[in-house]
Parts: C-alpha cells; sequence; structure tokens
C-alpha cells in the first residue's frame, strides 16, 4: 500500500483507503473515486502540480497533489 502521489505514469492501481475527513471522502466519490475502484496515472510529473487520472476510459479527473497523498493504493 502506498499515497497515490507515489504512483508512474501509466500505472493502474486500486483505491484501498481514504486517510481523510469527510468532506474529502465525498468530494472524491463525487469524482467516481470509491474505495475498490481502479484507475490509471496518467500524468504525475512530482513537480507540485496535480495528477491525472483516467477513472474509465472516457474519463479524465485531476486530483490535487495533497488529496493523492491521502489517497492509499495499490497496483493491479
Amino acid at each position: 500500500m502506498m499515497p497515490l502521489a507515489m504512483a508512474s505514469p501509466g500505472e493502474e492501481v486500486r483505491l484501498l483507503e481514504i486517510r481523510g475527513g469527510r468532506n474529502l471522502r465525498k468530494r472524491l466519490a463525487d469524482l467516481g473515486l470509491n474505495v475498490d475502484t481502479a484507475f490509471r496515472v496518467i500524468t504525475n510529473d512530482n513537480s507540485g502540480g496535480p495528477l491525472i487520472l483516467a477513472v474509465k476510459e472516457d474519463a479524465r479527473v485531476a486530483v490535487g497533489r495533497g488529496m493523492a497523498h491521502k489517497m492509499m493504493v495499490e497496483p493491479v
């Protein structure tokens, strides 16, 4: 298990845990990111910008670096 912020571009991961409060969980759920959701990391350049995720084949989501550190994932 690792924070999403450490995932490499192109890596497919599964969300295991959200280490945040109710507001963060709701925000992620609104974006389609729930526990047990699998998605692919499109962009993670480690320069402080957001991560771009492919949640479904046709949906892209931007997640801030602070949120990405609170999302625990595992490689699929």
